[in-house]
């Protein structure tokens, strides 16, 4: 579907904690501040309070349940639901929810974080996480209305967020709502103005906008701060062909070809020079638009 691009879409494919270290997996497991007592003992001498063994077995338990959702998400689900009836609480749930995902049953996955999210006692950074990755499962399940309001819930909780702002954006895109997607971006870019990454997004959805110039612009200004930003490089060569530059545009589309043959850009760029090459008589392809 054309619109911007998903940024951070591969990142959720990988699992939705792609380490337990990350900030929403960390606090799910309500550790403790009984440790900071045993600063300055001998720990061969000094065992941990019974709280804080019990809060170490319950984390190892989590890592161990949600490395068996992302390697076997059946057994990584079964596993989880198991869990929560012997007290697993909001962990045994974000595993199961996790292992849902990996099984690409996205609107329950996504269904089960948002409720997470509602009833949680966790801060509200971590709530906020829940509704992001709430919003990312209902965008791979082709229900951007949804994301919209998992991705707006999210902001509620943290407004200053920048990566938030993008992923609402993104679900803007896939509604054909592209004003209200270039303002989450600009509102991004506000935050974080060097984001060579959000530039190129908002290039995307200016041209849609029939911007071209403004467009135009922002690809620049994202090579600016990385020239070796795929994105940037298709969109302004997108741009560029829309302008009848066609030697500018094959230039950044094989500098992708030549230089990242494997990002995500490196396809659409390949069928953009396939098709600029394309006698105009040709019934099939010829005159095709540039694609993203």
């Amino acid at each position: 579907m054309p619109g911007i691009p998903t940024r951070r879409r591969l990142r959720a494919a990988r699992g939705l904690c792609a380490a337990v270290t990350s900030a929403v997996c960390v606090v799910l497991l309500s550790w403790p501040a009984d440790g900071q007592g045993l600063l300055g003992q001998n720990p061969e001498r000094a065992p941990a309070p019974p709280r804080a063994k019990a809060n170490a077995a319950r984390a190892e338990e989590y890592r161990k349940c949600m490395a068996l959702a992302r390697a076997r998400p059946q057994d990584g689900f079964e596993a989880a639901i198991a869990w929560r009836s012997l007290g697993g609480g909001d962990a045994a749930d974000h595993c199961a929810a996790a292992a849902l995902f990996e099984l690409e049953q996205y609107a329950e996955a996504a269904k089960r974080l948002e409720r997470l999210a509602q009833v949680s006692k966790e801060e509200p950074a971590v709530k906020a996480g829940l509704y992001d990755q709430a919003g990312q499962a209902w965008l791979l399940e082709g229900r951007p209305e949804d994301a919209t309001r998992a991705f707006s819930s999210a902001i509620g909780l943290k407004p200053g967020d920048p990566d938030l702002l993008v992923d609402r954006a993104q679900a803007w895109a896939a509604r054909k709502d592209y004003a209200a997607a270039e303002a989450d971006l600009s509102a991004a870019l506000n935050l974080a103005p060097s984001r060579s990454d959000v530039y190129a997004l908002r290039a995307s959805a200016r041209r849609f906008l029939d911007r071209p110039d403004d467009a135009l612009a922002d690809a620049n200004t994202a090579l600016e701060l990385d020239p070796g930003n795929p994105e940037a490089l298709l969109e302004r060569g997108i741009l560029r062909r829309l302008a009848d530059d066609d030697g500018g545009a094959r230039a950044d589309w094989l500098k992708i070809l030549n230089a990242m043959p494997d990002s995500a850009a490196a396809g659409p760029a390949r069928q953009n020079i396939e098709n600029m090459d394309v006698k105009p008589g040709d019934a099939k392809t010829g005159g095709a638009p540039p694609r993203r």
